[in-house]
């Protein structure tokens, strides 16, 4: 280096500054290219453990959420059986209590019954069962003609009747109601619902039944006199033989009903729907509302059925 001219070796003095400065600077960059490295692997590893805890945090959400839902479904199963249970407990006390010699404990009972089929729709049916049964045993009168029956039915039979006939007549209580040969005179039942009832040789004189639904009810040989039939339905019912006499029937459907050998003496019958209705062998003497030949144009008539005016002295 001596021997080197001054310039030579300011010049190499120059290039080992520059080395010794490059050297200095890749060191600071690799210094900082591991900073960065580290500073990236450390992020990653927060959103790793970041994603770790979420996902943790899901699970245990999910966990929880279906043991709640399991919890939910056993404490509503808990409680459909303990309701179930109270509706049985219910019934099995007013059946019990129908059978009372106090008529104000089986009149409780009917109401009773009512509420339960109120509260458990699927026994309705079994529950008009019930009470179309204790409507058949409860006559007013045993072993007395119809003549001989109280102007008014008992409340409980009367109770009996109007709570089978306002029940809602789900489909499975749509099946045919055993209510033959009963007797409740004066009973109010507006808006009945008795689709498809046997009423055979019912006594139901001087009842209100306006509005009532009798389709495709059995009503043969039934006592219906003197009572309010306004704007009932009959689509479907069979009157024959029936006992009509001096009814209100004004606004009735009757349409296409077999009514062979009914009695419709003196009934009222002012908007009555007879097209298509049998009236054969009826008898139409002193009727209102309508006339013998409307009658007859609508209707099937044959040569023994009456018209005219009431037999004097009827």
């Amino acid at each position: 280096m001596d021997a080197l001219p001054a310039e030579k070796r300011l010049e190499l003095l120059e290039l080992r500054r520059q080395r010794e400065a490059a050297e200095r600077d890749h060191r600071a960059q690799e210094r900082e290219r591991r900073r960065q490295s580290l500073h990236q692997w450390f992020n990653s590893l927060g959103i790793l453990v970041g994603v770790i805890v979420a996902g943790s945090g899901l699970v245990a959400t999910a966990l929880t959420l279906r043991a709640g839902q399991q919890d939910l479904r056993t404490a509503r199963d808990s409680l459909r059986t303990a309701q179930e249970g109270q509706v049985t407990d219910r019934y099995i006390r007013a059946t019990e209590q129908l059978g009372s010699g106090k008529p104000e404990v089986r009149l409780s009972a009917i109401y009773a019954l009512e509420r339960v089929a109120s509260d458990s729709p699927r026994d309705t049916g079994t529950i008009l069962d019930v009470l179309a049964s204790y409507a058949r045993i409860h006559d007013p009168a045993p072993g007395a003609h119809d003549a001989d029956l109280p102007a008014q039915c008992p409340p409980d039979l009367s109770a009996a009747l109007t709570v089978i006939s306002r029940l809602p007549r789900t489909a499975g209580a749509l099946h045919p109601l055993n209510l033959r040969e009963v007797r409740c005179p004066g009973i109010s039942l507006l808006k009945a619902d008795l689709r498809g009832s046997d009423l055979y040789g019912a006594n139901l004189t001087a009842a209100t039944l306006n509005q009532a639904d009798l389709r495709k009810a059995n009503l043969t040989a039934a006592n219906l006199a003197a009572a309010e039939l306004k704007g009932a339905t009959f689509t479907g019912a069979d009157l024959g033989a029936a006992e009509l006499s001096s009814t209100y029937l004004d606004g009735a459907d009757l349409a296409g009903v077999d009514m062979t050998g009914a009695s419709l003496a003196g009934a009222t019958l002012a908007g009555t729907n007879l097209t298509g209705a049998n009236l054969s062998r009826a008898n139409l003497t002193g009727i209102e509302g309508m006339t013998a030949q409307q009658i007859r144009k609508i209707a099937k008539t044959d040569r023994h059925t009456k018209f005219g005016p009431l037999p004097t002295g009827d």
